[in-house]
């Protein structure tokens, strides 16, 4: 009968010839060291850093552009990028295979990655398709988050533009866009208005004038109702049209 530890210490003389290295205690007290490393840099970062609680949520701020924390703009705009091509195609109603089939299938290669690469080289030279997957995921990740940095600020540029469109397009017009046709609008009081052109509306009221007039109007103008973010947004962009 053979001797178990003779065994064993076979087996770890023949490792130290091959020049493998045990897990134990080599590898766990690496794996250890980097782990408390990353714990104890989280719990500074949690104790001194603290983040940005931003604005309280409010459900009739119709200006407020939803957007996820940078790390997720990747995931955002991949989305938004292939849910418009996708509607390009006309396969709209197939919506469920691009936001449900596509990932779960990502994410089942993912885990069989192991079960499916028994390539033994681990250098990543020697390994060009991995590694040229792994280039290309890291690429289009950061394309993908600055496209949706860029995106969402476009989206917060233009929204002083989509409340003016739907408060204000249907009487007054800017640049030539908008506006009614005839110049005169009656009002539910029987009253006939004629609302100003708004192009260069900042260069003779200044901007606590026009907030006057969107927050208390006068002149005819019916009350908007407009909540206090629209009323901010929409302030600088109309006294900029000089």
């Amino acid at each position: 009968m053979r001797d178990p530890v003779m065994n064993e210490e076979h087996h770890a003389k023949e490792y130290q010839s091959r020049g493998v290295v045990p897990f134990w205690p080599e590898h766990f007290l690496k794996e250890m060291v980097i782990g408390i490393t990353a714990l104890g840099t989280l719990f500074v970062f949690g104790l001194f850093v603290h983040p940005a609680l931003g604005h309280i949520a409010d459900p009739a701020d119709w200006a407020y552009v939803p957007a996820p924390d940078w790390y997720f703009y990747s995931v955002q705009n991949f989305f938004d990028v292939a849910g418009f091509y996708w509607s390009q195609a006309g396969l709209v109603k197939y919506d469920w295979i691009l936001m449900f089939l596509i990932p779960f299938l990502g994410i089942v290669v993912l885990y069989a990655v192991p079960w499916i690469d028994r390539y033994r080289e681990r250098r990543l030279l020697k390994r060009p398709l991995m590694f040229g997957l792994l280039v290309v995921g890291i690429l289009a990740m950061g394309y993908f988050t600055v496209n949706g940095v860029y995106a969402h600020d476009t989206l917060v540029a233009q929204e002083p533009v989509n409340i003016f469109k739907s408060s204000c397009e249907t009487c007054h017009a800017i640049n030539g866009l908008g506006g009614n046709t005839t110049g005169v609008i009656k009002t539910p009081t029987g009253q006939y208005i004629y609302p100003p052109n708004l192009t260069h509306v900042g260069s003779y009221m200044t901007p606590a004038e026009i907030k006057a007039q969107l927050v208390n109007p006068v002149g005819g103008m019916p009350q908007l109702s407009l909540p206090p973010a629209a009323v901010k947004d929409l302030v600088p962009w109309l006294a900029a049209h000089k």
